[in-house]
């Protein structure tokens, strides 16, 4: 499923398929099943093991994987 401010879509690509075709300085996978837009992360929580949850402008809340760390901090500057 896609998300975005005003509906839900159902898809048929894989995440795999669906990481490719988006903009990669806009979108980054945070974990087996999240892609998410750079530009709607409003707030990140680190914690003291390492994790981050990630708040979207939607409230949402979502978790980066230990596996997609690194990726995540350097897409961001960290």
């Amino acid at each position: 499923f896609v998300k975005t401010n005003n509906k839900t879509y159902k898809v048929r690509l894989t995440l795999n398929e669906l990481e490719k075709r988006l903009d990669n300085k806009k979108f980054i996978r945070i974990s087996r099943s999240e892609i998410v837009n750079l530009d709607y992360i409003k707030k990140l929580d680190l914690s003291f093991i390492g994790t981050i949850a990630v708040e979207l402008s939607n409230n949402e809340v979502s978790y980066v994987s230990r596996r997609r760390l690194k990726d995540f901090k350097k897409a961001l500057g960290l």
